[in-house]
């Protein structure tokens, strides 16, 4: 019946013929494949680095990590880097397709944790890209971002412990139970019973310290491949944060507190080889920091200041520091007051500063060496004494000791007493 026909033809099942079963085995084996040989790269001790090496690999061209700000994070092979760069940051698409001079590129842009990163492949054939190209930016971004989660797990795990072990040394140890202590410290590549130092740092572009600025510095010592202990700290409830870190005593340490001065105001203790003296170390850090803030108040470029290393600063500096403040100022207050003149008072900061030289001291105030001359001569008349004399001169050097300090580090006269150049 033609009805019956009718109903059959609408019911009726194409059943896949042997090429379409093939060829779904052929893509399912490729894609076995390229997820195996993708997979393997999560066990390297660089997972990222040989995530891209085996990309390129398998695209026969090259492969690029970047970080949301352009910088490479991973590549392999010749394709050019900035110029594939250039095409992704023109533009908000989440992927695109391009080509470059021979290149044939495709790329897209990955949410991580630690923020947008951006995938890109290139091949110099295009038939490459057209049959696995998408496959190889998916499994590529699955596996970035288990790598990630993976990395950040981790990092919490150690942060958690370092912060800890940190904390356990600040609070105090008994020179008996050291031994163990050295032995946590090694898990954190610090060498084994070799001098540390006690750090204290406070941010120069915010009140407070944050775990921001914990990252910031983990981050330098990390590139720096510095063995570093650290964690956010309060003196009191009211008082903003700081950062205290542990480090070990060596070249290397310095060099990582000159560089992190440039963005923190930072001191740092004596070494010391003594577990049991942490807490000792940390006064003297604190100290330290708080001269960093004195000098930093009387400068103009407090980033060009570096740190205050305690067992370096000169006398001067010693003595002002382990005085009461409050009687200290008003000795300073006394000492001063006959000057009246802030002017009289900048010009022999600045004098001072440059070591007494009356050019230097002209060309730095944009005035006629004259006219330093006489301020001087009002100076000397203000406090009945010459500058000549040591007795005056220490009195008010003292007592300006600050600011000659800041002013000093302006005029590039030298490192500053007690510090490292930044």
């Amino acid at each position: 019946m033609p009805g019956h026909e009718h109903s059959t033809k609408r019911g009726a099942i194409r059943m896949p013929d042997e090429s379409d079963t093939g060829a779904e085995l052929a893509r399912l084996r490729t894609r076995l494949d390229i997820t195996h040989a993708l997979l393997a790269a999560v066990s390297s001790t660089d997972p990222v680095r040989s995530l891209a090496s085996r990309v390129s690999t398998l695209c026969h061209g090259t492969a690029i990590i970047y970080d949301f700000e352009g910088s490479v994070v991973a590549s392999t092979g010749e394709a050019p880097v900035q110029l594939i760069w250039n095409e992704v940051s023109a533009t908000n698409q989440r992927e695109l397709a391009l080509e470059i001079g021979r290149w044939h590129v495709r790329t897209r842009r990955v949410a991580l944790r630690d923020g947008v990163h951006v995938i890109a492949i290139a091949s110099r054939g295009p038939e490459t890209l057209e049959q696995i190209g998408e496959l190889l930016l998916d499994t590529s971004e699955r596996l970035l971002g288990a790598v990630h989660g993976i990395q950040y797990g981790a990092t919490q795990r150690d942060r958690r412990d370092n912060e800890q072990l940190i904390a356990a040394l600040h609070d105090g140890i008994l020179p008996a139970r050291e031994h163990r202590f050295w032995s946590r410290l090694a898990q954190f590549r610090f060498p084994t019973y070799a001098s540390v130092r006690a750090v204290e740092l406070a941010p120069l572009d915010e009140p407070s310290a944050s775990e921001a600025h914990i990252a910031q510095l983990v981050s330098r010592a990390r590139s720096d491949d510095l063995p570093l202990l650290v964690m956010l700290r309060r003196v009191d409830m009211d008082a903003p944060a700081t950062v205290a870190a542990l480090v070990p005593a060596s070249h290397a340490s310095e060099q990582w507190l000159a560089a992190v001065s440039r963005q923190f105001l930072t001191g740092s203790s004596a070494p010391s080889p003594s577990l049991s003296a942490v807490p000792e170390c940390v006064r003297e850090a604190e100290t330290a920091l708080g001269i960093a803030r004195q000098w930093a108040a009387a400068a103009e470029a407090p980033q060009d200041l570096g740190p205050v290393l305690i067992d370096r600063i000169d006398l001067s500096t010693w003595l002002l520091s382990h005085v009461d403040p409050r009687q200290l100022r008003e000795r300073i207050d006394r000492t001063l007051a006959p000057l009246g003149s802030q002017q009289l008072r900048d010009t022999l900061t600045t004098y001072l500063a440059a070591g007494q030289n009356v050019a230097g001291t002209a060309e730095a105030l944009f005035l006629h060496p004259n006219t330093v001359r006489y301020r001087i001569g009002r100076v000397e008349e203000a406090i009945g004494e010459p500058l000549a004399s040591p007795f005056s001169l220490s009195n008010l050097i003292l007592a300006l000791y600050p600011e000659i300090i800041g002013r000093r580090a302006e005029l590039g006269e030298g490192r500053t007493p007690g510090s490292l150049a930044p």
